[in-house]
């Protein structure tokens, strides 16, 4: 559960960003018109991607030293604040280049912030579960997502049905962003009551916290945070692009309604929430490759007719195509958590799953958005995102076709990319 709600809270503040694009582009770049002015404020969006690994190196030592639960609570504190605070940020019509400048650095906070989320939550939900329900507790966080992401959909959804789209751009769309003050005074009085992990109580009871974890994570687990980061651009860039990024393609490629366009996402966003622990149960059972191969395999299939589907004209013929899209989407978010805390040892898993969900991040959904508009942009091919999500899949498949299975290790023994020498050295 504390997985699961700072996780959504985190994810809301987050995501209200991308939601807001369309809104936000002649507000803080109004020289820019069209599709250019979307570009350079999804640029933003990727600036906020790019400060997540450093935001994981940071937060992933101290919580690989000092515990999860304090680095939880700070996570989600700074996320808040810089989250309210865009929201009462002026516009370039009454500061100047200033706007832009101020909107970029507070987006930089909340990718320091969401840099280390992840690797915290993936560790407490695993690091508390039982064997044979790793993957079942472990996509806690995935839901945590899932709920962030739709709230944030919902919040914009249905302030631009209770608006004009003079009042959004002129007051509306600072609300979304204000509502983080609450919703972080919610996080930090539900975290502080969450105790530690218990297999990281019992490592720092047997030994000393690791001095450098990132070094450690470097030289001993090069393989399994390799696998983690193509993992992580896999699914990061398949699921961006059949989430997020639709609301983009809808409402400025595709020309639908931007109410429309919000609803939709609110939908492709919640549908989730009942296949994620299924599927987090299904590689309990069949193991987690199986399941992310099926995953991967579903995207390569349904990418091309489903945005053939949605540029049909059709706003319920792209709602249908948008739900099957993300069924893959789905069964890859319930098992993903799990395997990349199996990925590393207690003493380095909070560093190694920061440090590779973010690098991953940063080559997936940290540049998806700008690639996908680039690509309608110059090729003026409307499916032509369709093509990325299957370039995506097939690296991700490429790289689970290299894993060992997972699914039945004790999180406190050896790691598949480890040596006996490495886990005498470094036992968790």
């Amino acid at each position: 559960m504390a997985a699961a709600v700072g996780t959504a809270i985190e994810y809301y503040d987050f995501a209200i960003y991308g939601y807001l694009a369309v809104v936000l582009a002649p507000l803080f770049f109004p020289g820019q018109d069209g599709l250019l002015g979307v570009l350079s404020t999804l640029g933003v969006v990727s600036s906020g991607f790019l400060a997540r690994p450093i935001g994981g190196l940071i937060f992933g030592r101290l919580g690989d030293r000092r515990g999860r639960k304090t680095v939880l609570m700070a996570t989600v504190t700074l996320m808040g604040i810089a989250t309210t605070l865009t929201g009462l940020l002026p516009t370039y019509a009454s500061a100047g280049i200033a706007a832009p400048v101020l909107l970029t650095a507070l987006r930089i906070l909340q990718g320091l912030s969401a840099g280390g989320e992840i690797g915290g939550a993936a560790s407490l939900s695993t690091e508390s579960a039982p064997t044979r329900s790793r993957g079942f507790f472990g996509s806690a966080t995935a839901i945590g997502i899932s709920l962030g992401l739709a709230t944030a959909a919902a919040s914009v959804g249905t302030l631009s049905a209770f608006t004009s789209p003079q009042q959004l751009s002129s007051w509306g769309w600072r609300i979304p962003f204000l509502l983080a003050a609450p919703l972080l005074v919610l996080a930090v009085l539900y975290r502080m009551r969450v105790e530690d992990s218990p297999l990281f109580l019992q490592m720092v009871r047997e030994q000393a916290p690791p001095k450098a974890p990132v070094t450690e994570v470097l030289r001993k687990h090069k393989a399994g945070l390799l696998r983690l980061v193509g993992i992580a651009y896999s699914t990061q860039t398949t699921g961006g692009i059949a989430s997020v990024y639709l609301l983009v393609h809808l409402s400025a490629v595709l020309h639908y309604p931007l109410t429309g366009a919000l609803w939709l996402i609110v939908l492709i966003v919640l549908m989730p929430l009942a296949l994620i622990p299924w599927s987090g149960s299904l590689s309990d059972r069949f193991g987690r490759r199986r399941v992310l191969t099926a995953g991967m395999a579903g995207f390569v299939v349904l990418a091309v007719p489903c945005f053939w589907l949605m540029q049909q004209g059709s706003l319920p013929l792209a709602i249908v195509a948008a739900l099957v899209l993300n069924v893959p989407f789905s069964v890859q978010q319930g098992v993903i958590y799990a395997q990349y805390a199996e990925f590393f040892p207690t003493r380095v898993r909070y560093t190694g799953v920061s440090l590779g969900f973010n690098v991953g991040g940063v080559l997936g959904t940290g540049i998806v958005s700008l690639v996908t508009t680039w690509l309608v942009a110059t090729t003026g091919i409307t499916i032509a995102p369709a093509f990325y999500i299957i370039f995506a899949a097939l690296v991700g498949l490429l790289v689970v076709a290299t894993m060992k299975e997972t699914a039945s290790s004790k999180l406190s023994g050896r790691t598949p990319d480890a040596s006996p020498a490495e886990t005498s050295a470094s036992p968790s």
